[in-house]
């Protein structure tokens, strides 16, 4: 049992140098491809430096600590946002499905999925409070690669 948490803490583990490394890293992407960063796009990344520069090989990482590290950093970021701004973020699409006129079953449908997106928004904010205190000297940077425009 030991053994099995010693492994658990092991993967749950994030420094600041791993945090800058990934955030250092899709920045560079980031410019190449035009796409922020986004969760569960580690391996999108993975692949796509596989063809050309290899940063994350360079920064240490291999393909399962890329996606541990690249996830736990994303969700810290998340974790990092204020409550009411995080919630806010859902009004919008809430606002525009509620005046879409679609139908009522096709309604009831479309709010079941938004507000499964929102419940796995929820638990991926909750998950990154492990990483919240890691990532926030990174929050600017990380505002950036999630809400900004990048050219390519």
């Amino acid at each position: 049992m030991a053994l099995l948490l010693g492994v658990a803490n092991s993967v749950l583990a994030l420094t600041l140098a791993e945090a800058e490394a990934v955030v250092g890293v899709v920045e560079k992407l980031a410019q190449e491809t035009g796409e922020g960063m986004v969760l569960d796009a580690a391996d999108i990344y993975y692949d796509y430096d596989s063809l050309g520069a290899s940063l994350i090989p360079a920064a240490g990482f291999d393909r399962e600590s890329w996606a541990v590290a690249y996830e736990a950093v994303g969700r810290g970021y998340m974790a990092t946002i204020p409550e009411d701004q995080f919630n806010a973020t859902f009004d919008e699409p809430l606002a525009r499905l509620a005046a879409s006129g679609l139908p009522e079953d096709q309604m009831a449908m479309m709010r079941e999925h938004v507000d499964g997106l929102i419940a796995e928004a929820r638990q991926a904010r909750q998950e990154g409070m492990a990483y919240a205190d890691v990532v926030r000297p990174l929050e600017d940077r990380l505002y950036v690669l999630f809400y900004g425009e990048f050219e390519e």
